[in-house]
């Protein structure tokens, strides 16, 4: 121990230690200067705002500025050109480190293609929340005789009907055909006897009236290929009575002709039970009055 000791007060301990520390400052030193190369301390970079440019050309500035990108997301804005960057991560402005990433989203050069929604008999409401979570927009809103009121008959893409289902492009316009109760005024209900459902439909929205359903008879099979003819309608054609404009029409269709008056010679029209042309000229209908058997 006393040796221990006495080695310490040697002028040859004083110059190993002497060296050792140096040693180790000298390596202290390089690391901290390695270290500071290495992660560029002190030097940033101001990143720039790329915002409307092409990706092209701001991979071009990024290059410049020894960063790096990458294309992070893409979406359709039909007010923005196609193709240029639209929304950046770090943010124009942020101070950031040689060969530090930068993220974008750009947008892209045609819309995404979406499944339309089936906005048919709900609220103008509910529609609108469909539309928005869907990512279209909503268009022209126009009315139509019907029992309901506010609720969507009919949705629309270009004038034409968008079936529930078809594709579209997101960001696409949706119409709407919505109802406004039942008129006040009122009308007879045109005679559909002998007529397709199409035709039937067009004749009474010229009237307008509504279809509400046609009823197939025991003639018809899933399987039938012909076009079936109504022979029967609720409320049915009668020049003498007048029903609320924007009624529903109910329809009874068969592919036997014997069923269609002046085909088979059988009269298949409904009766009002209380109806009394003697009495009066015209009679006014507030509320469905029909007592008729509806079975075949």
């Amino acid at each position: 121990m006393k040796n221990f000791i006495a080695y310490l007060r040697t002028k040859i301990f004083l110059q190993n230690l002497i060296k050792a520390v140096g040693i180790a400052l000298g390596l202290l030193i390089l690391l901290l200067s390695f270290l500071r190369i290495y992660t560029h301390h002190g030097r940033t970079i101001a990143i720039p705002d790329f915002s409307n440019l092409p990706v092209e050309d701001a991979a071009k500035h990024i290059k410049s500025r020894k960063l790096k990108y990458e294309i992070f997301d893409s979406v359709f804005i039909a007010e923005s050109d196609r193709g240029v960057i639209i929304d950046q991560y770090p943010k124009p402005g942020s101070l950031v480190k040689k060969n530090r990433k930068i993220y974008f989203t750009i947008n892209a050069n045609s819309p995404e293609k979406i499944i339309a929604p089936n906005l048919l008999d709900i609220t103008l409401r509910e529609a609108r929340t469909k539309i928005e979570i869907a990512g279209l927009k909503i268009g022209n809103l126009r009315y139509r005789y019907d029992m309901t009121i506010n609720v969507v008959l009919e949705q629309q893409l270009n004038g034409q009907i968008l079936e529930p289902g078809d594709t579209i492009l997101k960001g696409s316009i949706i119409d709407l055909i919505l109802g406004k109760g039942l008129a006040n005024e009122k009308s007879t209900v045109p005679d559909l006897i002998g007529l397709t459902v199409e035709e039937a439909k067009i004749r009474a929205a010229d009237a307008l009236f509504t279809i509400s359903t046609a009823i197939p008879d025991m003639s018809i099979s899933e399987n039938d290929t012909l076009t079936p003819f109504i022979f029967r309608q609720h409320p049915v054609h009668n020049e003498n009575v007048l029903v609320p404009l924007g009624s529903q029409i109910t329809l009874w269709v068969t592919l036997d002709s014997i069923k269609i008056p002046g085909e088979g010679g059988s009269d298949s029209t409904f009766v009002w039970d209380e109806l009394d042309n003697s009495n009066e000229d015209f009679e006014d209908v507030e509320e469905d009055t029909y007592t008729d058997d509806y079975s075949y």
